[in-house]
């Protein structure tokens, strides 16, 4: 029936709340616009009150076709419309989408993601039918395309594809076997199932000569939720165009308004990372309280360059007990000649400040704290306790907003792990002054022996 851009989403979600409807919808693209997308339109084909018993989830990380056909031409338990999701479909991916799939792993890789890119650069390989042993012991002289072999070996050269590999193996992760189904749901679509019935399917790439992608494009409708990646000026153009109909949807869904000057302050520190700008903006929000502007020197209190700042990065990922994130950025810092003793400070700096935020959590002035606490509750009934005391390490030089995320970041760990912890730093410490080992080696024991939860106890060793 269409095809349509994700600024059009209102309309069609108009449409099918006044009864015209399709059997088969396609969300593809930016994959968190394309989620966002997706929970609209289920909530538009079928009450939020009957989605527990006519909703169907599968994962198209290990999706079965006929499956898929099979929940399709059941009839829903209760009389209503029935949903049939497909998420992160991967039928639509072919030979030709090898590169925008290789592309997506070093993009993953780029943003510490490393379990995305491995599934990425495995998708990569069971398009080019290359196995991870192959490529182990061979290198890339098994690529039989003599320009896929090029880009294996330019990318190799560059550093990245080596460390995604190497995660690969050591994660024991596989190659998925590769079947070409699109053919068997495109007849069964044509075929037709009950009317009561819809299919719905998310994923980031198609190949749009697909039989498939036509069929869909001719009976259904397709939603492209794509953001350019580029850097010319229509690139921008359309990325800045979709971060701003993303963030007037949500400042409108809880009552605020952008100030000039503030979208552009918060599109420069984030760039158009659609994931990290939604993130950002919710900080901001959370910050501002009951004020309805949002203002530039709110984005500028509370936001951060997520990208020129691994130092705040790295300890943000200790706090989270985020492991990949924190070997990555402890790999960025060391790589950009940062002094393994200035890592090793970054991170016992913030286990000490986790310490005096459970301290204080523990203590007669934090009875009024909880987790989930907002930060409008947190400036009304923590922070004048706070004030009380003495200042420290936690709130000396720190803004509210920082001790705020301290506190909530405290409930990762336990006492007697945060304890731990300083012991494993001290010893990291001694065997960094006096062991001649790699450093960093000895750091990336330190960071797994903290921030994996069955690694640290009470005596901070592995």
């Amino acid at each position: 029936m269409s095809e349509l851009s994700y600024k059009a989403l209102p309309e069609l979600l108009a449409e099918i709340k006044a009864d015209t409807t399709c059997p088969v919808y396609l969300l593809y693209g930016d994959e968190f616009l394309h989620r966002s997308a997706f929970k609209s339109v289920l909530n538009a084909l079928i009450q939020p009150d009957h989605q527990d018993l006519n909703y169907e989830a599968i994962d198209g990380a290990g999706e079965n076709v006929y499956e898929i056909i099979q929940h399709l031409n059941t009839f829903p338990l209760i009389p209503s419309a029935k949903v049939v999701a497909v998420h992160g479909t991967k039928i639509f991916y072919s030979a030709v989408v090898i590169d925008d799939l290789l592309g997506r792993s070093k993009e993953a890789f780029e943003k510490e993601d490393l379990e995305e890119a491995a599934r990425y650069l495995l998708y990569t390989f069971s398009m080019a039918g290359i196995s991870l042993d192959d490529v182990r012991e061979g290198g890339w002289k098994g690529v039989s395309d003599k320009k896929l072999r090029e880009r294996f070996e330019q990318e190799d050269n560059s550093g990245w594809l080596g460390q995604v590999i190497a995660h690969c193996l050591q994660e024991k992760m596989v190659v998925p076997v590769h079947q070409d189904d699109a053919d068997v749901l495109n007849d069964a679509i044509i075929a037709g199932y009950p009317e009561t019935n819809y299919l719905v399917l998310t994923t980031d790439l198609v190949d749009k000569r697909r039989r498939l992608y036509k069929t869909i494009k001719k009976i259904g409708v397709v939603v492209d939720c794509s953001v350019p990646k580029g850097d010319r000026k229509a690139d921008k153009d359309r990325q800045q165009a979709a971060l701003k109909t993303h963030m007037k949807k949500i400042l409108k869904k809880v009552g605020k308004r952008m100030a000039p000057g503030g979208f552009e302050s918060l599109y420069e520190k984030i760039g158009p990372d659609m994931r990290s700008f939604d993130s950002e903006l919710e900080k901001v929000v959370t910050f501002v309280g009951d004020r309805d502007e949002i203002l530039p020197t709110d984005v500028e209190t509370i936001s951060k360059r997520t990208r020129q700042d691994p130092i705040y990065e790295m300890s943000n990922a200790v706090a989270e007990r985020d492991t990949h994130k924190a070997l990555f950025f402890l790999d960025s810092l060391l790589r950009n000649s940062v002094h393994q003793l200035q890592v090793l400070a970054v991170v016992t700096n913030q286990i000490r400040k986790l310490i005096l935020a459970k301290d204080f959590i523990h203590s007669e002035y934090g009875n009024g704290w909880r987790k989930d606490l907002s930060y409008k509750a947190f400036q009304k009934m923590i922070l004048p306790e706070l004030e009380k005391r003495e200042p420290d390490f936690l709130t000396g030089k720190a803004h509210p907003y920082v001790v705020y995320m301290t506190l909530k970041q405290s409930h990762n760990y336990t006492p007697e792990e945060l304890m731990g912890a300083m012991e494993f730093l001290l010893d990291t410490d001694i065997r960094l002054k006096s062991s001649g080992q790699n450093p960093k080696m000895v750091l990336e024991h330190a960071v797994l022996g903290i921030c994996r939860p069955e690694a640290t106890g009470s005596s901070g060793r592995s």
